[in-house]
């Protein structure tokens, strides 16, 4: 019989899977908490509409103005894709300049406008203006937090990090949706001021990331910083590993320093073409899945829909499975990894969608669905849960990790910026598209983009998990 000596036995024992719960992991998931402060409220301003416009549109109107029309309404959610798209360059300009605390602390002052402005307003331009600073926040989280994530964590839970956006954009929406339909709509101003406070506050207290640190130079600020995400108190306590990929930052940095100025046949290599298509396509899948849309008008959509359940009952399951299929993905995406995500998501949202099509066009045509009225919510529910998985989550923090590492900072805001142009249009169109061609003919060609969307990840898509950040790709 074989003897084993102690020394042997420890080396069969392979070596613990690093889990966000570690100890080292502690400063980089309370710093990412804190950043989400913002998140979570820019959740409530995406959410807003879904309660609010019925009301809007209702003689119930709490506007002196009066009702607002459909053309109106689809204004109100389309403002704030527009500000969107100049706020997500505006704050890429902030965060490559400033750096991305400074960028992230400014995200407040827009979040602090918009709601100042429902809270005093008396017709719709006024909602028209607090959008579009809505979506100058939206550019914010969009531009500044996914970089920010991927500058201060360990690449073991990049991805579980990365998850905790969408999770509390969807906290957001649960509360809009719970808050909307139960508090006056005056309340609701008063009580989202207080997060944009808490959140200069609390954020103000965090190091830079390292990366801005070394790219101004500061090299003693930046190790402290490394050294505060890595839950370091003491320079005795660093380790091999911190101090390897302390100098892999530093090495990337110099590297990244000695390159030339990006120029267009920068663009023009393989890799880069590549991972601008791959950042292009997510986004694209992202709204024309028609995900943000629904989002947006749910409380229309069940109205129109015939479910016969109270929309403000519906609004909050779904919201509530939304959030569900955000802790999956938060649970299993380093280690089943983006891709097989990412396809899943795109398969189910696509057969969610034809099924609620389908509901809607045989009520249309007059069939009788009596029994049934609870399959729209159902359906709506599993296109919420399974986008949640992937389609909503994924494109944020996929784009840093296919772009070239000279062209991540670009290529995100690129991606970012045609998101929020996306968004306009999915948001402007719906609800005319709604109305004019009914809910099953505009899911259905949502349901048709996911189809295409399956099959350009399956043959185009890499996987990322793991990938480390730090290191320089041959061009």
């Amino acid at each position: 019989m074989p003897v084993h000596t102690m020394e042997q036995e420890q080396q069969e024992i392979p070596p613990r899977r690093k889990t966000i719960w570690d100890r080292e992991n502690l400063n980089q998931v309370l710093a990412v908490l804190r950043i989400h402060i913002i998140t979570a409220s820019y959740g409530v301003t995406v959410g807003w509409p879904a309660p609010i416009i019925p009301l809007l549109r209702s003689p119930d109107t709490p506007l002196p103005s009066g009702p607002i029309t459909v053309e109106e309404a689809s204004w109100v959610g389309a403002t704030l894709c527009i500000g969107g798209t100049i706020g997500t360059i505006l704050f890429a300009v902030i965060h490559t300049y400033y750096g991305k605390k400074v960028g992230l602390l400014l995200i407040s002052v827009p979040h602090l406008i918009l709601w100042t402005l429902i809270l005093v307003g008396d017709n719709v331009w006024y909602i028209y203006v607090a959008r579009f600073f809505s979506g100058l926040t939206g550019g914010g989280v969009v531009s500044v937090v996914p970089l920010y994530i991927a500058d201060i964590a360990d690449k073991k839970i990049r991805g579980t990090l990365g998850s905790l956006t969408i999770i509390f954009i969807n906290i957001g929406l649960l509360f809009i949706y719970t808050a909307g339909n139960y508090l006056p709509y005056h309340v609701i101003p008063k009580i989202m001021l207080v997060a944009p406070v808490a959140f200069l506050v609390l954020v103000s207290f965090l190091p830079e990331t390292p990366y801005c640190l070394l790219r101004k130079g500061r090299l003693l600020e930046a190790e402290k910083s490394l050294m505060f995400y890595r839950n370091i108190t003491d320079e005795r306590q660093r380790t091999v590993e911190f101090t390897t990929e302390f100098d892999e930052m530093r090495n990337f940095i110099l590297a990244e320093s000695m390159q030339s100025r990006i120029c267009l046949k920068d663009f023009t290599t393989p890799e880069a073409k590549r991972g601008l298509f791959i950042g292009v396509f997510v986004m694209a899948l992202n709204q024309f899945s028609g995900i943000f849309a629904i989002l947006t008008y749910a409380g229309t959509i069940f109205q129109m829909a015939g479910t016969g359940i109270d929309p403000s009952v519906a609004l909050i399951i779904v919201a509530a499975i939304n959030i569900c299929g955000n802790l999956t993905s938060f649970a299993i995406i380093d280690r089943v990894g983006r891709k097989i995500l990412l396809l899943l998501s795109a398969a189910g949202v696509g057969m969610a969608l034809a099924v609620l099509g389908t509901y809607s066009y045989l009520l249309t045509a007059g069939y009788d669905l009596h029994g049934v009225e609870w399959l729209p919510v159902l359906a709506l529910s599993l296109t919420l849960f399974l986008a949640a998985i992937g389609i909503t989550n994924i494109p944020f923090f996929i784009v840093p990790e296919v772009m070239p590492p000279k062209l991540r900072a670009i290529g995100s805001t690129i991606s970012a910026t045609l998101l929020c142009m996306m968004a306009f249009v999915c948001v402007k169109l719906y609800p005319i598209l709604m109305e004019s061609i009914h809910i099953h003919g505009t899911v259905w060609i949502s349901s048709g983009v996911c189809a295409i969307g399956v099959f350009v990840i399956i043959f185009l898509i890499p996987e990322t998990k793991g990938k480390n950040l730090n290191v320089q790709s041959k061009q």
